[in-house]
């Protein structure tokens, strides 16, 4: 496996394990702020595997700035790569699309309910892209 999608495949298991411990301490918003760079480092390293070597760089390039952060924007350029997402994935994909950096800046604990969905989305979509891997 590449390098870069080794990087981002271990980071979006670290953050994914933050966010269970931070529900279970019931930091629910913090929870899905961490959950969601899980989601998204699990996305970019399927799109640098699915990458040809030539282009990786590119790939990379593009991360960086808000875009990178952007979920939907990683889902319709994994789309291009490897063709539709399972029906089930791009149900939690909608979902977890909820999520934006801008989360950092929103006060208050979150809601419980809200955080375990939005972190079983996420543990479908890190199994799902693990198979891919």
């Amino acid at each position: 496996m590449d390098i870069n999608a080794r990087q981002y495949y271990r980071v979006a298991y670290q953050r994914y394990e933050d966010g269970v411990l931070l529900l279970g301490i019931s930091r629910p918003a913090a929870a899905i702020y961490l959950t969601g760079y899980a989601v998204e480092c699990i996305l970019k390293a399927l799109l640098v595997m699915y990458t040809p070597s030539g282009q990786r760089a590119n790939v990379l390039a593009m991360f960086r700035g808000a875009v990178g952060h952007d979920i939907d924007w990683l889902r319709e350029r994994l789309i291009q790569r490897i063709g539709r997402l399972p029906v089930g994935e791009n149900r939690h994909v909608s979902l977890v699309s909820t999520w934006s950096t801008d989360l950092r800046y929103k006060p208050g604990p979150g809601d419980p309910e809200d955080a375990e969905a939005f972190l079983a989305a996420a543990r479908s979509i890190l199994g799902w892209a693990n198979g891919k891997m």
